[in-house]
């Protein structure tokens, strides 16, 4: 082995930065390579990383070549043994994220396999090195609380797939990967202070339905047990209200670590009488609190101007985690968080899954419904399907069809990110037309009740691959984009997924009509192309492309790129396309805190882009879905552009009251001004300038824009289409929020 020990990342996905973060600061060790099947994706991350990383598109060719020493695997979990199997056997360390593996069979397989090769396996539970976490084990082992009786772990938290209503997920799948995805997290940390664990008891709190023959089980009460102490687990996901809080009882006080907030503190006796010690104690309590809390935010500024370490507690976890891993390497010692905790967690989540839902299935159903076949698929082969039973598939993974679609006739219409928010809607509506529809999406996994139907053909694929979308759109005389392309870290990668996805769709279109099989492009954008802060005028449909776009924020520079692209197709060569910009798209499914509201730093706090008074553009998405198969229809409107805003236009103030008094909640509106906003935005953009980041500047026109005092004219819509949206506020707010109780 090199003197620098050689690291390979095998995955380039969300968790990938946070490594490349962590062993920047982790002593004798280098990123040697980034092994993604996916190229592309694998090479951003690399340039990202600065320079000398390879890349590779597998295991093999990067063992092959001898240019990584060890490797952190951060692929799904139910991919982690086919994976991780070649690494061990040739003898490289690897550091697994969490879970170790999607089930216990899987997770011993992989200690045999270490076993065999004497090659050391860690487990990623980054929480264990959590700051706060840290200084409550430290007053434990100091003693100074007497001697530790109990352990629980209050786990409130959002999640965020959950709330983007992205059911694919392999979390989603079955009960116990919730808890293996998320679970493990408050589980590690009560596994370090009590010992190994056993469940003692168990109980899921309501299902919460989330597709055919799928439910979600947000919530878990657990009592466990282990060598060293007793431990409670309250878990509970999709909260609105996010609270982690880590307890532990002693003899002579109580520690608390609260993970979110990144403070720790702890409840202590003093020597004064009972009527004074309560004062003097609450005082000992909050000037910890205050200091912690301070010594955050000076964290975050040193961390901006990149004079300390990571001032991000989950970076600092991160890093932690990566750097005791590397130094136990480095000893020659076994990790404390090996392959056998990481194994142990994986047991004690499947037997809570057991325990937990016994009137649901029988004991260990529940477990095997989220084990994976180790061996069904290369480790160098992206994706899979998951299609719905009753619909059509015919999957594409940018090498081919799987199989040929059960439906023989050709389609009506293809539908390109159909599955998202406004395309679920969308396919209802075609549904209801009696049309046929082929729906391409990233995932095919955890679809609603409608992608069952027979008439619909669906395909696995993304909008940047041209041969799946050749394969979505043939035959369709109709073909609606409703993705977007992904994102990326930089304008560069935003504008090369969002416009670049839009050119490959309208290039499948233009190679259709020269083989005599026209299609009508029908693209859904967005109202963020147009700048739509104060002016005289009414914007209309004929209204261009904010034509200073490059002085906008990435997202709309990139959809103006993306208008102005396809209308000069259309010009050159004809490009039969017909622009759809909805407004701020509200309903069932959509998230009830919009951005185009303000900005919600937290569910209950929304600060306005302006004073909030001024009527804002909202569209029903059941109302878009009515636009886009009228466009679909109408007949000489290639060329054109139509924004799309309803009739019943509450201005921010009244949206959000609204909103609190249907759901019961204090959510409070919180005016700015753009001015004051983009300052605020300056200050930051400098600190991390005087730290060396190269940031682009924040744009006061963007933030103009986003407060959307102009006027949409949607006159033109609604004479060329036929469009006739919501117009009565009662049904409006029944439509776009009463649909979030609950």
């Amino acid at each position: 082995m090199s003197a620098v020990r050689r690291v390979g990342l095998v995955g380039a996905g969300f968790i990938a930065r946070a490594h490349v973060e962590a062993l920047r600061r982790t002593p004798g060790v280098q990123l040697a390579a980034v092994i993604d099947p996916q190229e592309s994706a694998a090479r951003g991350l690399a340039a990202a990383a600065g320079s000398g990383v390879a890349v590779f598109t597998s295991v093999a060719a990067a063992l092959a070549a001898g240019a990584i020493d060890c490797a952190h695997v951060l692929v799904p979990p139910d991919r982690h043994a086919e994976v991780a199997a070649p690494l061990l056997a040739a003898g490289k360390p690897v550091l697994l994220e969490k879970p170790l593996a999607a089930s216990g069979v899987t997770a011993q397989g992989l200690l045999a396999a270490a076993a065999a090769s004497g090659a050391t396996l860690g487990v990623n539970q980054n929480f264990v090195h959590h700051p706060a976490f840290v200084r409550l084990r430290a007053w434990l082992t100091q003693g100074s609380l007497g001697p530790a009786r109990h352990v629980d772990v209050l786990y409130n938290v959002g999640l965020r797939q959950l709330a983007a209503r992205q059911f694919g997920h392999w979390m989603f799948q079955a009960p116990v990967n919730l808890l293996l995805e998320q679970a493990v997290h408050p589980l590690s940390q009560l596994a370090v202070l009590a010992g190994p664990l056993e469940a003692v008891s168990a109980r899921f709190g309501p299902a919460v339905p989330i597709g055919p023959g799928q439910a979600l089980y947000p919530t878990l009460d657990a009592l466990l047990a282990g060598p060293r102490l007793t431990a409670g687990l309250r878990f509970a996901v999709g909260q609105s209200f996010p609270f982690w809080q880590v307890r532990v009882v002693c003899d002579d006080g109580v520690a608390v670590a609260d993970i979110l907030a990144n403070r720790s503190f702890a409840y202590r006796r003093t020597r004064w009488m009972d009527a004074v010690d309560g004062p003097v104690s609450g005082a000992r309590i909050a000037g910890p609190l205050l200091a912690a809390s301070a010594g955050n935010l000076s964290g975050y500024m040193r961390s901006l101007l990149r004079l300390g370490g990571p001032g991000d507690p989950f970076q600092a976890s991160m890093t932690g985690s990566v750097a005791a891993f590397h130094a136990a390497l480095d000893a020659g010692v076994t990790p404390q968080l090996d392959g056998v905790f990481g194994a142990a967690l994986v047991g004690l989540c499947e037997r809570l899954g057991e325990i937990g839902l016994p009137a649901v299935a029988p004991a260990g159903a529940i477990a095997a419904a989220s084990l994976a076949d180790a061996g069904a698929r290369s480790a160098d082969t992206a994706g899979g399907s998951d299609a719905p039973a009753g619909a059509s598939v015919d999957v594409v993974t940018g090498g081919g069809a799987s199989r040929a679609p059960a439906v023989a006739s050709p389609p009506d219409i293809a539908l390109l990110g159909g599955t998202g928010f406004i395309g679920t809607h969308l396919v209802r509506a075609c549904l209801a037309a009696g049309l046929r529809p082929v729906v391409m999406a990233r995932s095919l996994r955890g679809l609603p009740d409608m992608l069952h139907d027979p008439r619909v053909r669906l395909v696995a694929g993304n909008i940047r691959d041209p041969d799946a979308v050749a394969r979505a759109t043939a035959g369709a005389p109709v073909v609606v984009n409703l993705a977007h392309g992904g994102g990326g870290a930089t304008f560069e990668q935003i504008r090369d997924a969002m416009v670049g996805g839009a050119e490959t769709v309208a290039r499948a279109c233009l190679a259709a009509a020269r083989d005599g099989r026209p299609h009508r492009l029908v693209h859904v954008g967005s109202i963020a192309s147009l700048y739509l802060g104060p002016q005289p005028t009414p914007v209309t449909g004929a209204t261009p492309p904010d034509p200073e776009a490059e002085r906008r924020g990435d997202y709309a520079r990139a959809k103006a790129l993306s208008d102005r692209m396809l209308l000069d197709l259309h010009a050159r060569e004809g490009l039969p396309v017909v622009i759809l910009r909805p407004g701020v798209v509200v309903g069932e499914g959509g998230p009830p805190f919009h951005s185009g509201v303000g900005l919600f730093n937290n569910d209950q706090h929304c600060i306005g882009w302006n004073a909030g008074r001024n009527p804002l553009p909202f569209v029903l998405a059941g109302d878009v879905a009515g636009a886009i198969l009228a466009a679909a229809r109408a007949e000489g409107i290639e060329g054109r552009c139509y924004n799309l805003a309803g009739d019943v236009r509450p201005s921010a103030r009244e949206y959000l009251a609204a909103l609190a008094r249907v759901l019961g909640r204090p959510l409070q509106f919180h005016p700015q001004t753009a001015e004051r906003l983009w300052l605020v935005d300056m200050g930051k953009w400098a600190i991390k300038r005087a730290g060396g980041r190269r940031t682009p500047m924040p744009s006061l026109r963007d933030l103009r824009s986003r407060g959307m005092e102009a006027t949409l004219d949607c006159a033109d819509a609604k004479r060329d289409l036929g469009w006739t949206p919501v117009a009565d506020p009662a049904a409006f707010e029944a439509a776009a929020i009463a649909v979030h109780v609950g």
